[in-house]
Formats: C-alpha cells, sequence, structure tokens
C-alpha cells in the first residue's frame, strides 16, 4: 500500500547500467561473477538475472517489484532476528512494521540499484537466525546455511568484510567466553582477509570518493539523532550537533543497561548498529541507503530495552507496553508520511528519466547497425540538482553523471535499454581513437527536449575532438551481439 505507486515509475540512474550488465550475464555467465566498475556486487547481478527470466530483459515494473519484495523480506528477516533474540512476537512484528516504513530504508526500496542493502542485511539476519542459542548446538545443516550466508554477505556489498566481528559478538552471546567467541571470528576474518586481498589485487587503488575530515567522527551521532527524529539525516557533511551528542549518549546507556542486565542480543543488536558504518567511514556523503541497515539494529536494540525495562519492572509492564504502543504508531505513521514525500520526490526524479528515455527513442535506430557513435551532450540542463532545491522529502545525495544527456543515464545503457533487444549489447567503445581512428560514424547531440542526428561523418576522430575542444562532452558507443 505504501509503494504501490512507484511501481509504474520509470527506473533511475545506476538501475540502467546494474540491468545492462545483467543482460550482458545473461548471455555470457562468465559475467555473472564480475564487478561493475570496480563495485563487486555479484548477487544484484544474480537478482536481476532472475528478474529478467521472470519479468523480461526491458520491463521496468519487474525490476521494480523484485525490489520491493526484497524490501519486504527484509523486514521479515528482522522479524525472525528479534524473535530469535528473545522479543515476543509482537515486539519483533513491530520492529519489522517500524523499519519497512521507514523513510531510513525507502531508498533501497525505491532504486533497483540499490538491493545491494537489503540482500546484505538479507545475509546478515539469515546467519544470526541460524546461529544457535545458548541450549542449541551446532549441526550440520547450521553449519551450511551459516556458510551459505558468509558468502551470500559476501556477494552482496563490500561492506560484509565487518561479519566477523558480527560472528565474535554471536558466539560470544552463546558461549560467554571471549576466547570462544574468536575461533568462529577467525575463520570468517580470514575469508574476510582474503577478500579484501584479492579485491585490491583486482581493483588496484583506492576509491576516490574516501577522504579524511570531520565526518569520520560525525556519522555516528548523526544518525542517531536522525533516528530519534531529533534532526533530518544529513547526506552530505554531517558534523557533530547537540541533536547527535545527546541521541549518541541515550544509546551508550541504553547499551550500558542491557549490558548490566545481561540482556540478549544486546551485542548482535549493538553490531547491526554500528558494524555498517565502519567500512564507509572515510566517505564524506552518508545517503539514505547507509542508514538502512544501522537502523534494523537500533529498533532491535530499543525493542529489547524496552522488552527488559518490562521485565526488571513487572509493576509497570503495562504502561511500559502502552507507551510502547502508542511510540510504534507514532513513528509509523511519521516515517509513512515522509516516504510518501520521498516517493514523490522520486515522481520527480523518474520523470526526468522517462522524458530522457523518450527523446532517446526518437533516434535510437542510428545506434543499431554496429557502426560507431558519438553522443554530444550540448546542453548544462540538471534536473537532479534542480530537484535538491525543490525536495519535499528528506535531504537526498543526488550522482550526477557529468558526460551523459541530462547527467541521468550512463549513454550505452541508455541507448540499450530504449532499443530493447535481446541479445543486442550497447557498450562505450573506449579504443574508438586508435582503433577507429580514420572510421567513420554518427553524431548524436543531445540538446534541451531533443536528439539532433546531425549524420554521418567520414572522420569521426576530427569531429569528437572538435566537439571536446568546445567544451561539450562525448560518449563514443557502438552497438553489437552478444550471441
Amino acid at each position: 500500500m505504501l509503494f504501490g505507486p512507484v511501481v509504474p515509475m520509470a527506473l533511475t540512474g545506476d538501475s540502467y547500467q546494474w540491468i545492462q550488465h545483467a543482460h550482458l550475464a545473461a548471455h555470457q555467465p562468465k559475467f555473472l561473477l564480475a564487478d561493475l566498475d570496480t563495485f563487486y556486487r555479484p548477487s544484484t547481478t544474480w537478482t536481476l538475472v532472475a528478474d529478467r527470466l521472470l519479468w523480461g530483459g526491458f520491463t521496468t515494473h519487474g525490476y521494480r517489484v523484485s525490489s520491493l519484495i526484497l524490501h519486504g523480506l527484509a523486514a521479515l528477516s528482522l522479524a525472525a532476528v528479534g524473535w530469535r533474540l528473545g522479543l515476543g512476537r509482537a515486539a519483533a512484528t513491530a520492529v519489522a512494521l517500524v523499519w519497512v516504513t521507514s523513510p531510513f530504508t525507502d531508498e533501497s526500496a525505491l532504486v533497483v540499484a540499490y538491493r545491494f542493502q537489503p540482500l546484505l542485511l538479507l545475509s546478515w539476519m539469515g546467519l544470526v537466525a541460524v546461529w544457535p542459542r545458548d541450549d542449541e548446538r551446532w549441526r550440520t545443516w547450521r553449519i551450511a546455511v551459516a556458510a551459505a550466508m558468509v558468502v551470500a554477505a559476501a556477494a552482496s556489498k563490500e561492506s560484509w568484510i565487518v561479519t566477523p566481528a558480527l560472528v565474535a559478538a554471536l558466539e560470544y552471546e552463546r558461549r560467554r567466553s571471549f576466547r570462544g567467541a574468536l575461533i568462529p571470528a577467525a575463520l570468517v576474518g580470514a575469508a574476510a582477509a582474503l577478500y579484501v586481498a584479492l579485491y585490491f589485487v583486482a581493483f588496484p587503488g583506492s576509491k576516490s570518493y574516501f577522504e579524511l575530515g570531520p565526518h569520520i567522527i560525525a556519522k555516528i551521532p548523526s544518525q542517531m539523532a536522525a533516528f530519534f527524529y531529533l534532526e533530518e539525516s544529513v547526506p552530505v557533511g554531517p558534523s557533530v550537533t547537540w541533536a547527535g551528542a545527546v541521541a549518541t549518549a541515550v544509546v551508550i546507556m541504553i547499551v550500558a543497561a542491557c549490558l548490566r542486565w545481561r540482556v540478549p542480543g544486546t551485542l548482535v543488536a549493538l553490531c547491526v548498529m554500528v558494524l555498517p558504518s565502519v567500512p564507509t567511514i572515510l566517505v564524506a556523503y552518508m545517503p539514505q541507503r547507509y542508514l538502512a541497515i544501522p537502523y534494523a539494529g537500533f529498533l532491535l536494540l530499543i525493542a529489547l530495552w524496552v522488552s527488559a525495562l518490562g521485565r526488571k519492572y513487572p509493576r509497570w509492564r503495562s504502561s511500559i507496553r502502552v507507551v510502547a504502543l502508542a511510540a510504534v504508531v507514532i513513528v509509523i505513521a511519521a516515517g509513512a508520511a515522509i516516504v510518501r514525500a520521498d516517493i514523490e520526490d522520486h515522481r520527480t526524479m523518474t520523470a526526468a528519466h522517462a522524458q530522457l528515455l523518450r527523446e532517446a527513442g526518437s533516434v535510437v535506430a542510428a545506434t543499431l547497425d554496429g557502426g560507431l557513435v558519438a553522443v554530444v551532450r550540448d546542453e548544462q540542463t540538471s534536473p537532479l540538482l534542480e530537484l535538491v532545491d525543490s525536495l519535499v522529502g528528506y535531504p537526498k545525495f543526488v550522482f550526477v553523471r557529468p558526460h551523459d544527456p541530462y547527467g541521468l543515464i550512463d549513454a550505452a545503457a541508455l541507448f540499450e535499454w530504449v532499443a530493447a533487444r535481446e541479445g543486442t549489447r550497447v557498450e562505450p567503445f573506449e579504443g574508438w581513437a586508435t582503433a577507429g581512428a580514420a572510421s567513420g560514424g554518427v553524431i548524436l547531440v543531445h540538446r534541451d527536449g531533443t536528439f539532433v542526428n546531425l549524420g554521418t561523418t567520414p572522420r569521426l576522430e576530427d569531429e569528437v575532438k572538435a566537439w571536446r575542444d568546445s567544451g561539450r562532452s562525448v560518449r563514443v558507443i557502438r552497438a553489437n551481439r552478444l550471441d
């Protein structure tokens, strides 16, 4: 009911590149384990390939429905974990309902390319759910499922490398032994260390968006303030505020109380809340999708604390439950209202993408004969930056592609989607300057509201150089068959 209006909307941004990557992997299976621009998230590729088989390769609503299903499954897994950690079914359900209707989690539901967030959460929740509790023993099936969840986490997002700490928390809460907790943590840690080593061998260099700054100490307090609704989440350059300091102090006191009362699940909830921010701590921005998993841990922690309060003070149990229920209703209502506002912002964003798709459709035939095509950006319109100035929902971090039409969609992925031909791939042709220096090609110029086909030029190299010398961005693409 909440997200239904999203289903018919056009896709946005990176989603087209990920779907293009899935198209390639569906025809050449070796790419099922390949990265996309050094982002190694093969489970996203696998789910998109499954979408292609289920819905068709170029059906917008299919990808959107699947993303919403993943969002719902993540919430159900959170409810199951809450129950496994000792929450009553009502409390576990409340945690899931608050999470699934929250603006802190809606970005990965709205943007198909961001489904790696629920996939990682599902993997971690699966690991927590299968981990034996105090009165349970390791069985072969538990070991197999736990190993599968670790592999699934590694396939979801690079941030999985903090999983050893989650494993240590799970085993410590089971055995109350630091030494015993180190053994499984070391095993998973060895896998994470091998992953990191191989990652930097495969993708040498560092991410360009890592930097030092005050955001390093501000991220966690900023998240806590947002989770308590003391201030809006800050997607760019978060700073330490009084609200953040107070919210963090409250969370620390809640953690201390739960540890003192030996509340089962406290360390697990704390890990889920804090660990996802560690690998991205050097990133200066903090978009909503970064908050989805920490918010799950936050809600688990609050629910465990409230439940412990009811057990510690039985005389006040009824009052605690009434206050908790009222808080849940208020937070769900407020969260859903903000999500609806975010959906309106997303509608504006998708409208700009839909307009670009229509414009590309008028000239797509020129890109499909296998020759070189130069796509020139001859406009400075930026719908995403215009959206930032007119938001009705939460503040958003937007990624503008400066070299592509309207700064919205990678040119190759744009024309592949518009062409909608199974087995036809449109790809960037980076080697054209040498391999095709004397080749001809088509010039497509994008201006406000339209693409203009300037026809075929006998020397593409000269035309591209002239456009670039005039300050325009140019992408050279080419279509080819995958079969």
